[in-house]
């Protein structure tokens, strides 16, 4: 009885680490079909073979400001590796095409709804999620900061590769 006490607690221990790093194994099944501000329409179910960083943002919002020239430059560096970005914003549509080009953002923006929202849980943003080729999130992300960087470089490096 107690050995399997303590199995028990070393699992709960486990997950709860694992969610505290923003590690998880579950595949995702929050589908989407959104529109791009090109008017192309992205599933993400489609995307299956490819390794995918969902980002939640806003163009008023500092972090999120921050975290796009990171992801402009993963996206440059494994893009032809099976790697894309899919930035996901609110904001309305003339805004987010001002600012992508202003900014040479060469990754998919996306219209976001509020069910999509949501869908996802999104109560403050920044949020990223990565997912790999099979559509399994490995790595989940609130807010950010410039020396996640190196962490994100990595993490896609093994995932494009695997």
């Amino acid at each position: 009885m107690k050995k399997l006490l303590l199995v028990g607690l070393a699992a709960l221990i486990s997950v709860l680490v694992c969610s505290a790093n923003g590690v998880q194994t579950a595949q995702i099944d929050k589908d989407f079909t959104l529109t791009s501000i090109d008017g192309e329409e992205i599933t993400l179910s489609k995307l299956k073979g490819k390794v995918v960083l969902i980002d939640f943002w806003a163009t008023w919002c500092p972090p999120c400001r921050n975290s796009i020239p990171v992801f402009a430059k993963l996206y440059n560096k494994y893009h032809d590796q099976g790697f894309t970005v899919l930035g996901i914003s609110t904001e309305e549509k003339s805004v987010l095409t001002r600012y992508r080009d202003e900014h040479n953002v060469p990754y998919p923006i996306l219209l976001g709804t509020k069910e999509l929202l949501r869908m996802y849980e999104i109560s403050a943003i920044p949020k990223m999620y990565i997912l790999d080729k099979n559509g399994v999130v490995r790595k989940t992300q609130l807010g950010f900061a410039p020396e996640l960087e190196q962490g994100l470089n990595t993490l896609i490096d093994s995932l494009v590769k695997e």
